[in-house]
C-alpha cells in the first residue's frame, strides 16, 4: 500500500467537496479545483476525511497521484500557495502593472509576461516577486514559464530563480593553462 496514500486526508467544515462520477471538485474560500479520479482508484469522503484506496493491485502508483493530487487541492483552496522568484543580475529588474509582469533582463527590449486567471503577484522589490495562487500545478508551471525567459547561467548564476533554489556554480577555465 502506498505510504502516503494509507493517511486520510483531514478538512475542515470550510470545504465543500461533491463527486461527481470521476470527478471531484473542491470548493473553499480561495477557489474551487476540480481532480480526476482514475480508473480503480476508490475515494471515500465521510466525516471531515477523505481516503484512497486501490481496488487492483496494478494501480498502486496511482492510488499516490490521487491522494496528492486531492491533498494539494484541499490545502489549495484553503490556504493556497506561494513560489517568491529572484531576478539577479547587474541593472536586471521587475516590475508588476495588474496582471502583467515586466522583465528587464538584459535582452535590448523588456519582457512582459501576462499572468493567467487565477495567479496574482506582488512585490516587494524590484529584484524579488511572488507569485500567489490555489493551483499549485498552475502555479509551478508559471513559474517554469517565467524561468524560461532568462534561465540561470552556470557561471556568475545570473538569471531567473525560484528563491532557495540549489544552484551549483561552475569554475571557469583558468587563463595561460
Amino acid at each position: 500500500m502506498s505510504r502516503k496514500a494509507s493517511k486520510p486526508i483531514e478538512f475542515s467544515n470550510a470545504v465543500k467537496i461533491d463527486r461527481t462520477g470521476d470527478l471531484i471538485t473542491i470548493k473553499g474560500p480561495k477557489g474551487e479545483l476540480t481532480v480526476e479520479v482514475k480508473e480503480g482508484i476508490e475515494v471515500k469522503i465521510e466525516n471531515n476525511k477523505i481516503t484512497v484506496d486501490r481496488k487492483e493491485e496494478s494501480r498502486k502508483p496511482f492510488q499516490g497521484l490521487v491522494w496528492s493530487l486531492i491533498n494539494n487541492s484541499v490545502i489549495g483552496v484553503t490556504q493556497g500557495f506561494s513560489r517568491t522568484l529572484q531576478v539577479v543580475g547587474k541593472g536586471w529588474r521587475s516590475g508588476i502593472n495588474g496582471d502583467l509582469i515586466n522583465l528587464q533582463v538584459g535582452y535590448s527590449h523588456p519582457v512582459d509576461y501576462k499572468l493567467p486567471k487565477g495567479v496574482t503577484v506582488t512585490q516587494k522589490n524590484p529584484g524579488e516577486f511572488t507569485l500567489h495562487s490555489h493551483d499549485k500545478q498552475l502555479l509551478g508551471q508559471v513559474c517554469a514559464k517565467i524561468k524560461a525567459i532568462r534561465p540561470v547561467e552556470p557561471y556568475k548564476l545570473k538569471g531567473i530563480r525560484i528563491e532557495g533554489q540549489f544552484l551549483r556554480q561552475k569554475v571557469r577555465k583558468a587563463a595561460g593553462v
